[in-house]
C-alpha cells in the first residue's frame, strides 16, 4: 500500500499538479482512508458525508497563518 501512494505521489509531481490539484488529491485520499477504516455501516455514511473546505477557504487560511 506505501509503495502504491508513494508511486502516486511521484507521478503526481512528475506530472506538474497545480497546488489545487494537489490540494484535492489529498482530501480524495483522506476521504478513501475513512472509509476503508469504517467498521459499522454508520461509519462508512459519515465518511461521505465530510465535506472539507474548497482549496479557496484553504488558501485564505493558509495565507492568514503565515502572515502573522
Amino acid at each position: 500500500m506505501n509503495k502504491c501512494i508513494f508511486s502516486l505521489f511521484l507521478v503526481v509531481i512528475l506530472t506538474a499538479c497545480t497546488s489545487k490539484d494537489l490540494y484535492q488529491i489529498g482530501q480524495d485520499y483522506q476521504k478513501s482512508e475513512c472509509v476503508n477504516q469504517a467498521q459499522t455501516g454508520e461509519q462508512h455514511v459519515e465518511c461521505n458525508k465530510v465535506i472539507s473546505k474548497s482549496y479557496e477557504e484553504y488558501e485564505k487560511e493558509r495565507k492568514e497563518i503565515v502572515n502573522q
